[in-house]
């Protein structure tokens, strides 16, 4: 059975592509996996429709199992040495670069009103939650016009944020407020989204 690239490279549905880059640099140095699996995870990771993929096909992790006292006598054994190899010389330059993106992420946004959408979809659509949270929440919180389609739709980008970026009962709470929209079909999106929101919920 394949493993889910999120597992082979020790990283979070919700985590950014410049975490994903600092993470791909680890598992090489790690070498828990052959080179060509974690170029494979990488590349669906960074794909937003092979991420897409990943996101909703993840199994649900076995349960742990109780370790017998016979099991630790692995601890005794002596630790691997791990060589790294010359391809990897540059690994820390890897590292700091992937970190100063990050960085860039979470630094204050200076972009027009009409701007903060687009990215803020951009984002969502690149698996940049938390950029794509921000971006949002600014142009919700500067928007006016609370029933145009551009606004329900900054609304509706918002739930799929929160709920990627791992703040599920903030996407539920949205979610439950479009629930009440005067809009019929943002009622009826809103009541097909809730159920499976609430579900995540109480996995």
């Amino acid at each position: 059975m394949e493993k889910n690239p999120y597992d082979i490279l020790g990283v979070s549905p919700a985590a950014s592509k410049a975490e994903i880059t600092k993470a791909v640099a680890v598992a090489m140095k790690r070498k828990q996996y052959p080179v060509d699996v974690i170029a494979k995870a990488q590349k669906s990771l960074m794909k937003p429709e092979e991420r897409i993929m990943a996101d909703y096909l993840r199994p649900i992790l076995p349960p742990i199992r109780r370790f017998k006292y016979s099991d630790l006598s692995a601890l005794a054994e002596s630790a691997p040495t791990l060589a790294i190899l010359p391809e990897f010389d540059g690994l820390e330059q890897a590292i700091a670069q992937a970190n100063q993106e990050e960085n860039r992420e979470r630094e204050p946004l200076n972009l027009p009103f009409l701007e903060l959408f687009n990215e803020g979809v951009t984002a969502c659509q690149e698996g940049r939650y938390p950029k794509a949270i921000k971006y949002l929440e600014d142009y919700c919180h500067q928007c006016q016009e609370h029933n145009s389609q551009t606004y329900i739709q900054a609304q509706m980008w918002l739930i799929r944020a929160y709920q990627m970026g791992g703040q599920l009962p903030r996407a539920i709470a949205l979610c439950q407020m479009l629930v009440n929209h005067s809009h019929p079909q943002v009622q009826t999106w809103a009541n097909k989204t809730l159920p499976m929101l609430s579900g995540m919920s109480r996995v």
